[in-house]
C-alpha cells in the first residue's frame, strides 16, 4: 500500500502544483470568492423570504403586505446580489490577474467592465441591459472577456504602447492615459465581436457563448461521472496533504454556479417545477464535502465513542466542533488520514458511495434537487440539506449518508485503533 501511495504521489503531485501555480486558475478562483459576499447575503434573504411554512407566510404578508412581500427579495435584493455575480467575478478576476502581471489593477478592471458591457444583450425596446445577463449565465464570458482584456492591456502597459505625460503630471492622473489606448483596442475588438454575433443565428455574444461552451461544459461537469471524478480527485489530493477542495473548486465552481444559475431560474419561476441540475455549487459544500473532505463526522464520532486509544480519542475530540461546521483539518493532519494506507479505502470510498446516493435519490425525486439558493458551506446537516432542496427531505439525505459514512469507516479505524493501542503500550514499557 506505501508503494502504491508513493506511486500516486510522484503521479499527482506535478498536475495539482500545476492547477494551483496556474495564474488564470487562481484568478478565476479569486473571481469566484468575490462574489461570496453577494451569494451569502442574497442566501440569507431567500431563506427568510421562502421558509417553507404556510403559517410564517402567513404572518409576513400580514404585517408587510403581500405585494411587498412577495416582491422585496426575487424582484429587489435577489437582482442586487446573485443577480450581479458576473460583474463581481470580473472584477475579482481581474484585479488578480493584473496584481499577479505588476500593473495597475484600477483601469484595467474598468477596461474589462467597458468590455463585458458592450457585448451585453438590450432589453427589447433598446432602453437597457437585461439583468439576466449580469448573473451567473454570464459567468463563463465574464471570465473569459477577464483574461482577454488584461491580456491586452498587460501587453500595452508592457511594450509601452500608452499615451505617455509630462513628469509633472501626477502620477494617479498619468496611470489613468496608460489605459487610454488598451480601452481604445477592446472598444473596438468587442464592438466588431458584438455586430458579428447580432448577425449570426444566435443573436448575441451571451448565447454564442452560453450554447457553444458552458453549456456542454456544465452539462460535463455536472453529470454523475464528471462528479465522481470530483469527488476521488478531492479525496486522493488530500491524502498527500494538498487542500484538494481548493484545487478542485478552481476548475469546478464555474460548471456548479452556472448550474446554480439554471435551477434558481426555474426556482424563481415555479418552485414546484423539477430543476434541470442535479450538482450544483451546494450540492458540492452539502454533500461532496458534508462534515469535510471524506464525510468524516462518523469517523470523529466513532473515534471519540468506540476507540480505545488515548491519542485517537484525543483527536477526535479536538475536532468534533469544526468537523460539525464542515472543517475537517484537525482529523485530516491530527489522525492523521494524510499518507495513511489504513484510511486510504475508506477516505476514498465513502464520499464515493454517498454522493453516488444523494445523486441517483434527486435524480429519480425521491429528494428534491437543488432550488439555486446559495448555501453558507459551513452550515451543519441537516440544516445545510434543508436549505439546499428546500425539503425536510435534503436534511434527513444527509443524516442517512453519515450513517452510510460511518458504516464505511467502521472496520478500519478499529483497525487502525488496534495499530495505535499497541504503539501506545509499547511506548509505555519503554517508558519503564
Amino acid at each position: 500500500m506505501n508503494k502504491f501511495l508513493d506511486k500516486m504521489e510522484e503521479k499527482m503531485l506535478p498536475m495539482v502544483e500545476a492547477v494551483q501555480s496556474n495564474k488564470y486558475l487562481s484568478a478565476i478562483q479569486y473571481g469566484m470568492m468575490a462574489m461570496m459576499p453577494l451569494m451569502m447575503v442574497g442566501a440569507f434573504c431567500c431563506v427568510i423570504s421562502d421558509f417553507p411554512l404556510e403559517a410564517y407566510q402567513t404572518f409576513m404578508a400580514g404585517v408587510f403586505g403581500e405585494e411587498l412581500w412577495a416582491n422585496w427579495n426575487w424582484s429587489y435584493m435577489n437582482v442586487a446580489t446573485m443577480g450581479i455575480c458576473s460583474i463581481a467575478a470580473i472584477i475579482g478576476t481581474t484585479y488578480q490577474l493584473a496584481k499577479k502581471d505588476k500593473i495597475n489593477t484600477t483601469p484595467a478592471i474598468i477596461v474589462a467592465l467597458m468590455s463585458f458591457f458592450l457585448v451585453m444583450a438590450f432589453t427589447e425596446d433598446g432602453s437597457g441591459f437585461l439583468f439576466v445577463e449580469f448573473s451567473a449565465r454570464n459567468l463563463f464570458l465574464a471570465l473569459l472577456i477577464s483574461i482577454i482584456t488584461e491580456a491586452i492591456y498587460n501587453f500595452c502597459i508592457k511594450k509601452k504602447l500608452t499615451i505617455k505625460m509630462p513628469e509633472s503630471v501626477p502620477a494617479f492622473v498619468s496611470q489613468q492615459f496608460t489605459a487610454v489606448i488598451p480601452a481604445a483596442i477592446c472598444c473596438f475588438l468587442f464592438l466588431i465581436v458584438r455586430v458579428l454575433a447580432e448577425k449570426s443565428s444566435f443573436g448575441n455574444v451571451s448565447n454564442i457563448i452560453y450554447t457553444i461552451l458552458q453549456a456542454p461544459l456544465t452539462n460535463l461537469g455536472t453529470s454523475f461521472v464528471g462528479t465522481i471524478i470530483c469527488t476521488i480527485l478531492n479525496s486522493l489530493i488530500w491524502m498527500f496533504g494538498i487542500h484538494g477542495t481548493n484545487v478542485i473548486q478552481t476548475v469546478w465552481t464555474p460548471l456548479w454556479q452556472a448550474a446554480r444559475d439554471a435551477n434558481l431560474q426555474v426556482y424563481i419561476q415555479n418552485a414546484q417545477a423539477v430543476r434541470p441540475f442535479i450538482v450544483t455549487d451546494a450540492f458540492g459544500d452539502m454533500i461532496i464535502f458534508l462534515t469535510g473532505t471524506g464525510l468524516t463526522l462518523p469517523l470523529i464520532l466513532e473515534m471519540i465513542f468506540t476507540c480505545k486509544s488515548e491519542r485517537i480519542k484525543a483527536v477526535g475530540k479536538t475536532a468534533l466542533i469544526p468537523g460539525i461546521f464542515n472543517v475537517n483539518e484537525p482529523i485530516i493532519f491530527g489522525l492523521p488520514i494524510v499518507l495513511n494506507p489504513v484510511m486510504l479505502i475508506p477516505f476514498v470510498l465513502s464520499p464515493v458511495v454517498c454522493v453516488s446516493i444523494a445523486y441517483f435519490t434527486m435524480k429519480v425525486g425521491i429528494v428534491p434537487r437543488p432550488t439555486g439558493t446559495p448555501v453558507p458551506w459551513t452550515l451543519p446537516a441537516p440544516f445545510g440539506g434543508w436549505m439546499m432542496t428546500g425539503s425536510w427531505l435534503g436534511g434527513a439525505l444527509q443524516i442517512v449518508l453519515l450513517v452510510v459514512s460511518g458504516v464505511i469507516y467502521w472496520p478500519f479505524i478499529k483497525m487502525l485503533d488496534k495499530q495505535y493501542i499497541s504503539e501506545e503500550n509499547d511506548a509505555k514499557e519503554n517508558a519503564e
